[in-house]
């Protein structure tokens, strides 16, 4: 059977020596055969509660500013595809999605002239102005540090749990790599149809290495996997914990062993207020050519080839995703396309000859 519940992991036992191989064991099965967890106990290795609060109520302030001050950092404005976008203007597995976000990332300069042009995601932020949000920029800058510093600790014990030394995956990451995050409000919506989907974001598939995701706000239940038998389990809002997902770059990067599980956001019910979320993804050095870690070792690929005999396609839409195929192109080269079909206002300005190739396969 597949997977009915996610699984929580403490992060303190893997520097417990009396219960790191117990805590190496659930997260070896929560990669492998979920793709999703909730890791608790994480405070002494990246942001404190104290900082959990400060991007929850700059987030709650960004999304209550008056339409002209969101829209002056407008994703529009962006080449690299970082800013402010209105309700429902990202597109995920064919529809709009109903939100409203700002994305943001680790502040980078340009991509210099005459560099591939997947590099022009790397850049710098679209800032609020001061004026109308005086903390915002330092708040944002010190969650992304101390995110990025808890990301690379659990790296390390990723590789760990599929049996590669930890340092196996620092290769593909470079100085000063960039990471992306996203303030993300939810409104609620009446639902008209018990069966319909309120989309807050449809079905699909990370593309980065690992996403985590502080659920700022108390609902529970929007978020959710599908399990290998076609399934949606919902995740609970547990206080104190991340959410921490497997994305289609460490998928391909370990063979398949760890994996990236379809899943969708719901918007609340009316009358149930806003869901905020704040989702945190760690990304690789966007030249990245290597496909495959080698010297997993064979107990773990049977454990995916376990895993593998128990899913069924139920052909659940998630639209076209152009998968990192590193063999052939760099990372980059997906991840810029992914952009492209999922921001088509940004691209129609910036990128109009590479919209018109990602539609065109995408309607193929």
């Amino acid at each position: 059977m597949s997977f009915n519940s996610i699984p929580v992991i403490d992060l303190e036992e893997a520097f417990d020596s009396g219960l790191k191989s117990q805590f190496l064991e659930k997260l070896r099965y929560a990669l492998i055969d979920v793709g999703f967890l909730l890791l608790v106990n994480h405070e002494r290795y990246g942001p404190s509660q104290r900082d959990f609060a400060d991007i929850k109520e700059q987030a709650i302030d960004f999304f209550n500013l008056p339409e002209h001050a969101k829209q002056s950092c407008e994703m529009i404005k962006s080449p690299h595809f970082l800013g402010y976008s209105r309700l429902g203007n990202e597109i995920t597995a064919g529809r709009s999605d109903h939100r409203e976000q700002i994305d943001l990332a680790t502040e980078l300069p340009p991509p210099r002239e005459g560099e591939p042009l997947y590099k022009q995601i790397e850049g710098p932020n679209l800032w609020p102005d001061e004026k109308h949000a005086p903390k915002f920029r330092p708040v944002v800058t010190s969650y992304i540090a101390k995110m990025t510093k808890l990301a690379t600790t659990f790296r390390r014990l990723v590789c760990e749990a599929i049996g590669l030394p930890p340092d196996s995956l620092d290769s593909y990451f470079k100085e000063n790599q960039q990471c992306k995050m996203k303030l993300i409000a939810y409104p609620d919506i009446p639902q008209e149809n018990e069966s319909d989907f309120n989309q807050g974001v449809g079905p699909h598939r990370d593309s980065d290495f690992l996403t985590y995701i502080f659920q700022a706000s108390q609902h529970s239940g929007s978020l959710q996997v599908q399990n290998f038998q076609g399934k949606w389990v919902a995740i609970d809002n547990v206080p104190g914990s991340l959410v921490v997902n497997v994305g289609q770059t460490l998928e391909a990067l370990t063979n398949g062993v760890c994996k990236a599980t379809i899943h969708r956001v719901a918007n609340p019910d009316s009358g149930l207020g806003t869901r905020l979320s704040i989702p945190f993804f760690q990304t690789i050095d966007l030249d990245s050519r290597k496909s495959i870690v080698a010297d997993i070792p064979s107990n773990i690929l049977q454990l995916r080839d376990t895993r593998d005999k128990l899913i069924t396609d139920w052909g659940v839409d998630v639209g076209f995703q152009f998968s990192p195929d590193m063999s052939k192109n760099p990372v980059g080269y997906a991840v810029f396309r992914n952009r492209i079909k999922s921001h088509q206002d940004v691209a129609a300005k910036w990128y109009p000859q590479v919209l018109e190739q990602v539609l065109t396969e995408y309607s193929a």
